[in-house]
């Protein structure tokens, strides 16, 4: 290891402050992570795991980072495995250490630069499966254990990116099949299909570049992207509800819905945001009193991202038709913190630096997976 250091019911889920923790698997010829396992047999999760990174912790931080820098260096790929270790790592976490905190949420990261070609063979001598797969039948394994990870009755938000460097291997493949930059694109981006998923909504779409600050700068516009939580009081079930929204240059939108209950679960139906903006919106887990909505892709209708001030945010509910009134308790929590874990599945292959191992492909890849800790910490 390059490291230093049942299912349960609603009743026992413990709701945590200031949760922010990850890890690191690296891979190439062998799959490495960041905390030690007694076991990566088909039952590793019913035994103990070290803890991940405390984020929150300076210490931790300079560890996780160095972590990034001794991922293994190799001639091959086994990305499938390594992305099966992180969903079981996922899960282990939302169960042993987040203790199915309702609101903790989840995200892996995979930085490669190719595709996988020797995940069955590393599986099966780690003993993870017992006969060799096709890579087929191991991108639907993936696919099964990415969807477990959050369990049956568990609805946190899990979403993972796929970042992909088109080197010289993809370069050349391109060439030898005479395949235009579109036609390869389309192979590229079916292949690495399996790696899309999200527990709510649409998966995030592959990020591919052949440079790495193109790479940077879509990560960040897609991470950088606005995510506004509001909640709505329970009682307001069957009534409509207002957000008045203002950002730091005084542009107002309003957010218009009717709060629905159904059985337990709360939504917002006839939705309606003024001045042309859109966005996407979601239930997440609220309390006993409140329901929780978080409001994704925020944008003016001229594409720029609306981030609102929230000192500034107001909420009207609709007492009869045409009659509305400010619900003078609702005040924003400025301080909140979102509860996460992340993991940074990390390519090592020789591959990075070219065919002739003349590029520094893999420290670009490298100073890729600290920006993206550094735009998660913020």
């Amino acid at each position: 290891m390059f490291a230093t250091i049942s299912i349960m019911l609603f009743s026992s889920c413990t709701e945590h402050k200031q949760f922010f923790r990850g890890d690191v698997i690296g891979f190439s010829d062998e799959v490495e992570t960041s905390y030690t396992t007694t076991s990566r047999g088909m039952f590793m999760n019913f035994k103990p795991q070290s803890a991940p990174y405390n984020l929150l912790n300076e210490n931790d931080v300079t560890k996780m980072k160095y972590s990034i820098d001794k991922v293994p260096r190799g001639n091959n790929t086994s990305a499938y495995y390594a992305m099966e270790l992180a969903a079981q790592r996922v899960k282990y976490i939302r169960k042993k250490i987040a203790r199915n905190d309702p609101k903790t949420r989840y995200y892996i990261f995979l930085l490669t630069d190719g595709l996988d070609n020797s995940s069955p063979q590393v599986a099966k001598k780690d003993g993870r499966i017992m006969f060799s797969i096709s890579p087929e039948k191991y991108q639907k394994r993936i696919q099964r254990k990415l969807k477990h990870a959050m369990g049956l009755w568990h609805k946190n938000e899990f979403e993972v990116y796929t970042l992909m460097y088109e080197g010289d291997d993809i370069e050349e493949a391109k060439r030898m099949n005479n395949m235009t930059d579109e036609q390869y694109d389309k192979i590229l981006r079916n292949s690495m299909e399996c790696f899309r998923y999200s527990s709510n909504g649409e998966a995030p779409e592959l990020i591919s570049a052949n440079n790495f600050d193109s790479i940077i700068e879509k990560t960040k516009e897609k991470l950088k992207q606005t995510s506004y939580t509001f909640r709505v009081a329970k009682s307001y079930a069957g009534k409509k509800i207002r957000m008045n929204f203002k950002n730091n240059e005084g542009e107002e939108v309003t957010l218009t819905a009717t709060l629905k209950k159904s059985l337990s679960s709360y939504s917002l139906t006839d939705v309606a945001l003024s001045n042309g903006a859109t966005a996407t919106i979601k239930a997440i887990s609220g309390d006993n009193i409140n329901a929780l909505f978080v409001i994704e892709d925020f944008q003016l209708k001229d594409g720029h991202a609306y981030y609102p001030k929230k000192s500034a945010t107001t909420q009207d509910y609709e007492i009869q038709p045409g009659l509305w009134q400010r619900n003078s308790e609702y005040i924003e929590k400025t301080n909140e913190m979102i509860n996460t874990y992340f993991i940074l599945v990390i390519d090592g292959s020789r591959s990075l630096d070219g065919k002739n191992h003349d590029k520094n492909g893999f420290e670009e890849e490298t100073d890729l997976a600290k920006e993206i800790m550094e735009i998660m910490m913020e």
